[in-house]
């Protein structure tokens, strides 16, 4: 922990994993099973994977900041993404910092 406070989090990162960047294909490699049973049941059972939103409101909120969103700016932006996407990458975080205690 103490080394997380005077330091960045880059270089801590770097001297115990040799790595000075973050990658989850080794995560998202073992959890692709689970990913696609995840996708082939909300099919199944016609589960809706997301959440409901006014976009009208979204909209005028991130034009107003002038954000950037996935795939560009927000108008630029296409596609709905699931939900069980982001489950690797909260386990990842889970993870790094779960080993950062030790």
């Amino acid at each position: 922990m103490s080394k997380g406070a005077s330091q960045p989090w880059q270089e801590v990162l770097e001297e115990t994993q040799r790595e000075g960047r973050l990658d989850g294909t080794a995560l998202r490699e073992y959890f692709a099973p689970l990913e696609e049973w995840l996708r082939q049941e909300n099919l199944r059972t016609n589960e809706y994977v997301g959440w409901n939103y006014d976009g009208d409101y979204c909209k005028r909120s991130i034009e107003t900041a002038g954000l950037q969103v996935f795939g560009g700016y927000y108008n630029a932006a296409t596609g709905q993404k699931s939900s069980v996407d982001l489950y690797p990458l909260i386990l990842l975080i889970y993870l790094y910092f779960s080993l950062c205690l030790l």
